[in-house]
């Protein structure tokens, strides 16, 4: 056990260091898909007390469930949606209290 210790020690001093991959740059705004979906969000909310379900996002848009449920996670990531404590979709609150 000990010889295999100092094989790997030797090992991480000679190698070269991994190089880190590039990420993606993340999108500054929103699409005009994404920003339709947000409207289309908007009105549903306000005719039916909730937010739409991913299925009737993409029935709206005819896009593919995953297509739909991309556009929300990107909202998410803008932070044009949010969370609430069980996890269902919600606009963003405004930081800071009532003054």
């Amino acid at each position: 056990m000990h010889e295999a210790n100092d094989i790997a020690a030797r090992l991480r001093h000679t190698s070269q260091p991994a190089r880190a991959t590039p990420r993606r740059q993340k999108a500054a705004a929103a699409s005009d898909l994404q920003l339709q979906v947000l409207e289309y969000m908007r009105t549903f909310l306000a005719q039916n007390d909730q937010l739409p379900p991913v299925h009737c996002v993409a029935e709206r848009f005819n896009v593919a469930l995953s297509s739909a449920d991309w556009h929300i996670r990107t909202l998410l990531r803008l932070g044009h949606l949010e969370r609430n404590a069980v996890g269902k979709l919600r606009f963003p609150r405004e930081k800071g209290g009532a003054a």
